[in-house]
């Protein structure tokens, strides 16, 4: 995949997160030896209480696709759909939170509905 097709692509991704949840996600890609592929990583922030005293903890998180001839936007785009309401919570909400990201605010699509 060329350098250029790699940028267009990260921009594509940027400015449709942006639509949903702004500003809240780094993207860019990333070359991996063991797979010889490259990927797209959106890395973003969520908070959490952890240890014994509950200190306020700021987690990244990252969502890898790897970027052959399968790769779609849609595909990646869909993990932060999920997440979008978590994303745009308030760090005290996300860390009041006790469920699944996907599940915040009463998640409505198929696959965040248990079973």
């Amino acid at each position: 995949m060329t350098k250029e097709t790699r940028e267009r692509e990260a921009r594509n991704a940027v400015d449709l997160l942006d639509a949903i949840v702004p500003g809240k996600v780094r993207v860019y890609t990333e070359y991996c030896d063991e797979t010889n592929a490259w990927y797209i990583v959106g890395a973003y922030q969520s908070y959490m209480e952890l240890g014994e005293k509950k200190t306020v903890t700021a987690v990244t998180s990252f969502k890898r696709e790897k970027m052959d001839r399968y790769y779609s936007v849609d595909v990646f785009m869909n993990f932060f759909k999920q997440r979008c309401k978590f994303m745009n919570a308030s760090p005290e909400e996300q860390r009041a939170y006790e469920g699944h990201p996907a599940m915040y605010g009463g998640g409505t699509h198929s696959y965040t509905r248990l079973i």
